[in-house]
């Protein structure tokens, strides 16, 4: 199984944080970092045993995107592109935003609860939204890919409209929800995959949490601060920018 997940130079302290809970669970070897910029390539390149390759699309500038931000679009629209680049070489990818946590290695629960009939699998972002596009299981199929240009011929639409508020994940939930396009999805519990809100916000942690996303939280100071308060800060070192 290989998961992907991306950064640029903004970023790089949380990814840098990502690939150490990887690393703490022998995972390097399954993980793939598309670096949007030669010098976060460069800084982790050097740290981390997995692949690295430079993936300059879009011109995105080196500061971290907030939710929202002009530059957000840009970013979400490079993290589609990235998984279809991944598909071209791989029947299935797990794809994940890089303010994650692994706990614990997730591969075996994926495929134990994995169903053919299944195209896409998605954590959730309950209680606000069904589907969270932070941590996705993707099969290589035709369905998925008629699904991802849907979505790009929705976000060019909300690109001219300078919509602030409809973004991959909003796109996506809209899509899948109508359900006119007869793709079969499914969602990870919160026990398997839990988001920001249910974890830092309602403070509800089993302890058994294999994957935890750093979302609902704004800025990157404040997701780093966060992370280290629950003991979920791995990063050996500060990352001189």
């Amino acid at each position: 199984m290989k998961y992907i997940t991306f950064t640029n130079i903004g970023s790089i302290e949380l990814c840098d944080n990502f690939l150490h809970s990887v690393k703490s669970l022998g995972m390097e070897k399954d993980v793939i970092v598309y670096c949007l910029d030669s010098d976060s390539h460069e800084i982790l390149d050097s740290k981390f045993d997995c692949e690295f390759r430079l993936f300059e699309i879009d011109s995105i500038e080196a500061p971290f995107h907030m939710y929202g931000s002009e530059e957000f679009r840009r970013v979400t629209k490079n993290k589609i592109q990235i998984i279809l680049d991944a598909l071209q070489s791989n029947e299935s990818i797990v794809y994940t935003d890089c303010d994650v946590v692994f706990r614990k290695p997730p591969t075996q629960f994926i495929l134990d609860n994995d169903n053919d009939s299944v195209d896409i699998f998605f954590a959730t972002d309950a209680p606000f939204m069904k589907m969270c596009t932070g941590f996705m299981y993707v099969k290589n199929r035709e369905s998925v890919h008629r699904l991802f240009h849907e979505y790009f011929i929705h976000n060019e639409k909300f690109d001219e409209e300078k919509n602030e508020h409809m973004f991959d994940q909003e796109i996506i939930n809209g899509i899948l929800q109508n359900n006119q396009m007869n793709i079969t999805y499914g969602v990870y519990p919160l026990g398997f995959v839990s988001n920001g809100h249910i974890y830092f916000s309602e403070s509800f942690q089993t302890g058994n949490e294999y994957v935890v996303h750093a979302n609902f939280i704004i800025g990157k100071d404040n997701k780093i601060n966060k992370l280290k308060g629950a003991d979920l800060w791995f990063s050996d070192q500060e990352i001189i920018l």
